[in-house]
């Protein structure tokens, strides 16, 4: 087990500069990896759904039925072929929900203000401002939820090359 920690260590400078390659490649130009990503999986379903063709013809020309192999291959090719359709409005409804909850729970705050106010000399400013924030964040994630998500996606690159980099400091103070 100790051997095992020892290797990881030892590579940890590799693993933060990869990191911080794939980061930056995010950052800089996140709708690339997002279409490169998604014929990526594309690919790997294609291949994942020649063998289970092919195990669905040659069960087929042993027994006469076809079996689920070749089912499980059709349906792996059809995912493969409707996947870029599917995915980009299945990632832009997420920042759409949660959009509208911030909405709503900005509406909340702002009308909950001066209910919830408990000493007359606190002003209840801060939280009303604190719901418009919360409004306006919804609104623009309700309006453009694909642009949020590709934010989001460049956030978590520069949160790549951040974890790259204390990666590689650590690994030098080892």
């Amino acid at each position: 087990m100790q051997a095992m920690f020892d290797r990881l260590q030892r590579w940890s400078w590799l693993r933060g500069l990869l990191m911080i390659l794939i980061g930056a490649w995010i950052l800089i130009e996140p709708h690339q990896v997002y279409r490169s990503f998604l014929w990526i999986v594309a690919a790997v379903l294609i291949v994942a759904a020649i063998p289970k063709l092919v195990d669905g013809f040659s069960a087929k020309k042993r027994s006469g039925t076809y079996g689920t192999s070749l089912f499980t291959g059709v349906i792996y090719l059809i995912v493969a072929l409707l996947l870029p359709a599917i995915v980009m409005p299945l990632m832009s409804m997420g920042p759409f929900f949660i959009g509208v909850v911030l909405i709503i729970y900005g509406i909340n705050k702002i009308m909950g203000a001066r209910r919830q106010q408990q000493y007359v000399n606190v002003s209840p400013l801060p939280t009303i401002i604190y719901g418009v924030a919360l409004i306006v964040i919804g609104a623009i994630m309700v309006i453009n939820p694909f642009k949020t998500v590709m934010v989001v996606f460049s956030l978590f690159g520069g949160l790549l090359v951040v974890m790259g980099i204390m990666q590689l400091f650590g690994s030098r103070q080892q």
